[in-house]
């Protein structure tokens, strides 16, 4: 196998990975992914510099593990009962980088359910990822949902 292809079978068994944690709610081993100075940033609308867009979500890695223990407390009410999601990762590209850190998108389907109403996402995540031993570590996520100027009914779950 090729260097190539073992980077790319490398980058997707990660971001499986990454999708399996989400979608079985284990968020604390889902933010450990990310780096200390780590972004995970859900646009809306208008494309540009965050600083001067309308984020759906925008958190650093200490934001997300605020957010992990509001969500974890039974007051947490806008999660209960709790979302339920599956995953599709796909159309993995890695684009070429001069240093270590890989510069990778994926295309991705999310189904919720909740409270008997099934819902449906899609869009495109790019990704800043840092090698780390034989795997990964997030230092940017930035998803654009397909559906990101419609109007969210219940946005409380991670992307």
């Amino acid at each position: 196998m090729s260097e190539l292809a073992r980077q790319q079978a490398a980058v997707e068994r990660f971001l499986y990975r990454e999708a399996r944690l989400l979608d079985r709610r284990n968020f604390a081993q889902w933010v450990d992914l990310f780096t200390e100075d780590g972004l995970y940033w859900v646009p809306s609308g208008q494309d540009g510099p965050a600083e001067q867009a309308v984020a759906l979500i925008y958190d650093t890695t200490a934001r997300l593990r605020e957010r992990l223990t509001r969500m974890d407390s039974r007051a947490f009410w806008a999660q209960q009962p709790p979302t339920q999601t599956t995953r599709l990762v796909g159309n993995v590209l890695i684009e070429p980088s001069d240093g270590p850190e890989l510069a990778v998108e994926c295309r991705f389907i999310l189904t919720l359910l909740r409270r008997h109403r099934q819902a449906l996402l899609s869009g495109v995540a790019h990704y800043r990822l840092q090698p780390a031993g034989d795997s990964f570590r997030i230092r940017q996520k930035v998803v654009t949902l397909q559906e990101r100027d419609e109007a969210f009914d219940n946005l409380t779950f991670l992307i």
